[in-house]
């Protein structure tokens, strides 16, 4: 609950800070859409089940028929592969 809790309030401190710059998010939506859409196909479904559809790891697991551990590690391998795929995109300047 508390971690929901936090996420809802980052949130909308990240839609008070896309209003004011608006050029800036558009340029990292762009880069966020590229980077996602390079993932693996289920490093992408457990991204967009976690992020999207705001399911538990334990129920991506259940909705995909992987343990808990492989639902983590999926997660977590799609976070660390976006964050690279967005500093490349950052420096090469796309």
């Amino acid at each position: 609950m508390i971690q929901r809790i936090a996420m809802w309030q980052q949130r909308r401190k990240e839609a008070r800070l896309r209003d004011a710059f608006p050029e800036i998010e558009d340029q990292k939506m762009r880069r966020m859409h590229r980077a996602v859409a390079s993932l693996p196909a289920l490093h992408h479904e457990v991204f967009r089940l976690a992020r999207f559809e705001d399911l538990t790891t334990d129920e991506i697991a259940v909705r995909l028929g992987l343990s808990k551990r492989q639902a983590r590690r999926h997660f977590v391998y799609a976070l660390v592969m976006l964050v690279q795929s967005m500093d490349r995109q950052e420096r090469e300047g796309w």
